[in-house]
């Protein structure tokens, strides 16, 4: 969710930008009480796969420019990206619920989950909710977890020389088991949906699943896949087919198992065909100028519209018009947090980022270089 390549940076597309900007839309309309009209879950798995094809991508780049990857740059770069706008909205919005400007019923306890980025398991554990409507900090966590942990995996991948076939295959089997300890789960413990919903043990394969595709089929990394891009249109809709079904079909355990696979499955040629150079119309959809800065938004936007939600939802009757009213002061918090927050905070990096050398921590041989681009 907070991952994204500058836009200088030879791996910026714009279209992802764009399909950011929908998987928000997603989200909040399923907010959007009673108007449940889009699954707001598959929002947030959007999200997910979009990260893991992003860091990724960027993980595979710097590897094969350099051979190895900095993990201590890798960190830097996202605590400088997540946790500014996401500490300073927790700050500020549970400061307004002391206040009692904001409507809240939730104890402040739970607060430490949200610093920490353990609130999804807090959750679990039944320890309370996050004040305030912070409740949708729990997809954050999955992915801070992804964020602290794929990097070692993927190191690990380059200190064994591992051809990028082998690093798939891992990655697939990983999948695999999240998928088999779902059913487990589910099956055999009877875990509740939103146990299988939140947790990073049962959702990191919606992650890795970007990660796949950034490895075996990256086009903007030279990945040459012919027979995949010449009928990569059919391939995609044939992805949103699959997403459609899993939708139609209305099954609790299917649902809390197999859905979460397919619907992996399904975005897989989805993201392969909106990521390809050549232009087409759907990515010139997505490449529109405003669709693309209502994704630059998301993070931010993602972070305070339950809140609002919560708020306005308490004090007014839920409508059309009150919800384009929190979507418009949505909109306007985020702009705010660009502007103020992570706009200074880029260009500080980016001045970090020229001055830093890379420290080796893999293999930076020619042939190990050769291994990665492979």
């Amino acid at each position: 969710m907070g991952a994204r390549p500058a836009a200088s940076s030879g791996l910026y597309v714009p279209s992802l930008d764009g399909m950011r900007a929908i998987a928000f839309f997603f989200v909040f309309v399923a907010h959007a009480q009673p108007f449940k009209a889009l699954p707001g879950g598959f929002g947030v798995t959007v999200f997910f796969f979009l990260s893991g094809y992003l860091i990724t991508s960027l993980l595979r780049d710097e590897a094969r420019k350099t051979g190895t990857i900095s993990l201590k740059g890798f960190y830097f770069r996202r605590v400088l990206r997540i946790f500014p706008p996401c500490y300073l909205t927790v700050i500020l919005v549970s400061t307004l619920a002391a206040a009692g400007i904001l409507y809240n019923r939730e104890s402040y306890a739970s607060l430490v989950s949200a610093f920490l980025y353990f609130s999804n398991y807090w959750n679990i554990l039944g320890w309370g909710n996050l004040p305030a409507g912070l409740g949708v900090l729990w997809s954050l966590a999955v992915e801070e977890h992804y964020y602290l942990l794929f990097p070692l995996l993927y190191w690990w991948f380059i200190r064994r020389q591992m051809d990028r076939q082998h690093q798939a295959t891992v990655l697939v089997v990983l999948c695999l088991g999240a998928l088999a300890w779902r059913c487990y789960r589910v099956l055999i413990w009877h875990s509740s949906w939103e146990d299988i919903y939140e947790g990073t043990d049962t959702r990191f394969d919606s992650i890795l699943a970007g990660c796949v595709l950034a490895i075996v089929a990256n086009s903007r990394l030279g990945d040459r896949v012919p027979w995949a891009t010449k009928h990569a249109a059919t391939l995609a809709g044939s992805g949103a087919m699959l997403i459609g079904a899993c939708f139609v079909y209305r099954n609790a355990i299917f649902r809390d198992t197999v859905r979460y696979t397919l619907l992996e499955i399904g975005l897989m040629p989805i993201f392969f065909f909106v990521t390809l150079p050549r232009a087409s119309f759907i990515t010139r959809c997505l490449e529109w100028r405003g669709l693309r800065h209502l994704g630059q938004l998301s993070y931010s936007m993602y972070l305070i519209h339950h809140t609002l939600f919560h708020h306005f939802y308490h004090y007014y009757r839920p409508s059309v018009l009150l919800a384009a009213a929190i979507l418009l002061l949505t909109i306007a918090y985020a702009q705010a947090m660009r502007i103020f927050v992570e706009l200074p905070i880029q260009r500080m990096r980016s001045r970090w980022s020229r001055r830093a050398a890379v420290v080796p921590i893999g293999p930076a041989n020619k042939s190990g270089e050769e291994v990665l681009a492979s």
